[in-house]
């Protein structure tokens, strides 16, 4: 019988980070502001939830909840899909990688 069990080659280990944030994303109206978390973060991207609708290619910047400087420009990589486990997360990859995390 085959393994169905895959692992993903990351580029930098996840850490756990939950952390209000705000999702910043350009459309034809303006710029538009949704809230949600970030689950965990890398080097290179970092996971979210409750922030939609989002779509795969879209640019973003990732925002901390708690400041109105530094954002982090990214591009969103994966949506979960609705019937999955990861319904209402989605991936974003960082533009420039984070600075080394210790």
């Amino acid at each position: 019988m085959a393994d169905s069990s895959f692992s993903i080659q990351r580029k930098s280990d996840r850490r756990p980070l939950r952390l209000a944030l705000v999702l910043l994303m350009d459309s034809n109206e303006g710029e538009i502001r949704n809230e949600g978390f970030m689950l965990d973060v890398s080097q290179h991207g970092c996971r979210i939830e409750g922030v939609e609708p989002v779509y795969e290619g879209q640019m973003v910047r990732v925002l901390p909840w708690e400041t109105a400087e530094g954002a982090i420009a990214g591009r969103v990589v994966w949506v979960g899909k609705p019937e999955s486990k990861l319904a209402g997360e989605a991936g974003i990859e960082f533009l420039q990688p984070l600075p080394s995390m210790v």
